[in-house]
């Protein structure tokens, strides 16, 4: 049986927090401000808070598609045809699969479109794809457009 005597006890929580060694990772990101103080967000899953350092990428990125165009796939520095290959390991690692069988693509929603073009045909006795209730609304608007697909 768990202890909960000190589950909300708020110096155990503090105390918890200065030993995290993620701690100062919150750092990294602009924290929205709400009625003067900062923000507590939990909506990673739709739009995570923005690094610090996003602005300064994308317009890394942004300079050298006006400066080389199509060409940017291809030429050094940080050519974009392998971009999925820079992630493949950690990616393996983090969902405990191998290397060869995980690929970043796409978002979660044209992934959802592929993913169900590939296989989903309707029948006159299956003409329906259930779903989770509450789901993600976008995954909502994957599978109705699938069905009238």
């Amino acid at each position: 049986m768990t202890d909960t005597t000190t589950l909300f006890d708020v110096d155990r929580a503090r105390a918890l927090d200065a030993a995290d060694p993620l701690r100062d990772f919150r750092n990294e990101f602009h924290i929205p401000v709400h009625d003067g103080a900062p923000q507590a967000y939990f909506c990673g899953n739709s739009l995570g808070l923005q690094p610090k350092g996003a602005r300064a990428m994308v317009e890394e990125v942004l300079d050298k598609w006006a400066r080389d165009a199509v060409e940017g796939h291809f030429l050094e520095p940080a050519p974009w045809m392998p971009y999925h290959a820079l992630v493949r390991d950690s990616l393996a690692e983090v969902v405990g699969a191998q290397p060869s069988e995980v690929v970043a693509m796409n978002s979660l929603t044209a992934n959802l479109h592929l993913m169900l073009v590939s296989f989903y045909r309707p029948t006159k006795e299956r003409p329906a794809i259930l779903m989770e209730a509450g789901a993600f609304p976008s995954d909502r608007h994957a599978l109705e457009s699938q069905v009238r697909f």
